[in-house]
């Protein structure tokens, strides 16, 4: 193991872990007898990501009407599997944030929140069942990569000039002794005990059709579509809001594309709509403040 590699695991390990509460509501959600009060119970032992939870969900992404001041009125509105996503992004986000002067970490998540809104976009365009886990899992498909930025601000500042330079990600990474961003991303999803459904695209989004094929149908399903979201956030919004974040034109990504018979015209609808709802998810960012 490289000393990079090896400082980059003592960082992992020492991170916080998610908070308890995204845990027990993942737990409790997926039991039969799940119920508002029961949940609400719960995030009112955590008033931290209590407070944050009702910023989001008086929004505008949501538009309750006379908005709420108590989680258990916000339940109903967002549903159980919304709360859960929400929970588990706010619980990544505090745990991967970082005050090192040499990384600005709301370019890394702005591209993060583009292709979590594509995804949910261009679920909703081919009819997949779950838009709403395809937003979770988009947001945090590049939390190796925010990961990173934490453990080694300058080897994490090198990848991002040699990506602006014109190298892919992945060659910056090899080249600068860095693990790939994917696999940084699928420890901490271990670690934090993330459903498969946001684990695989974190660790697949950049994988070949061998290694695809060996997901399960559903986990195969949210993993591509995480994969073309994140070339299709090039086209969604100007290059200097997302600097050297954005990805480089993903041939898997594109190869999914014809596979699923997804139409340029179906991508440019998507990004008209990723265009007008970004203002109303950019309430994640705030989160960040």
């Amino acid at each position: 193991m490289s000393a990079t590699i090896e400082r980059i695991a003592k960082s992992l390990d020492s991170l916080p872990t998610l908070p308890v509460v995204a845990l027990r509501i993942g737990e409790v959600i997926q039991s039969d007898t799940a119920n508002a009060n029961q949940l609400a119970q719960l995030l009112r032992t955590d008033p931290g990501i209590s407070a944050k939870l009702l910023r989001l969900v008086n929004s505008p992404n949501f538009g309750i009407p006379g908005g709420v001041s108590d989680v258990a009125r916000a339940i109903p509105f967002v549903g159980f599997a919304a709360l859960h996503q929400l929970v588990v992004g706010v619980g990544v986000m505090d745990a991967l944030k970082t005050t090192n002067a040499k990384v600005d970490p709301k370019p890394l998540w702005l591209h993060s929140l583009v292709v979590a809104t594509a995804a949910r976009e261009l679920a909703t365009t081919i009819r997949f069942a779950d838009a709403g886990s395809c937003f979770t899992a988009g947001l945090l498909h590049d939390m190796g990569k925010i990961a990173l930025a934490k453990a080694e601000p300058d080897k994490f500042a090198q990848l991002c000039a040699a990506v602006r330079g014109g190298a892919s990600a992945s060659d910056a990474e090899a080249a600068l002794e860095l693990p790939a961003h994917g696999e940084i991303g699928a420890r901490l999803a271990r670690q934090w005990r993330l459903p498969a459904t946001l684990a695989a695209p974190i660790e697949h989004h950049h994988a070949g059709p061998e290694d695809l094929a060996k997901l399960a149908a559903n986990l195969r399903a949210i993993t591509e579509i995480v994969a073309v979201a994140d070339v299709l956030s090039q086209r969604c919004t100007l290059a200097q809001e997302t600097d050297a974040y954005t990805e480089d034109g993903d041939v898997h990504a594109l190869a999914i594309m014809d596979a699923r018979g997804i139409s340029t015209a179906q991508l440019d609808e998507v990004c008209g709509r990723v265009k007008a709802g970004l203002d109303k998810s950019n309430a994640f960012l705030s989160l960040l403040s």
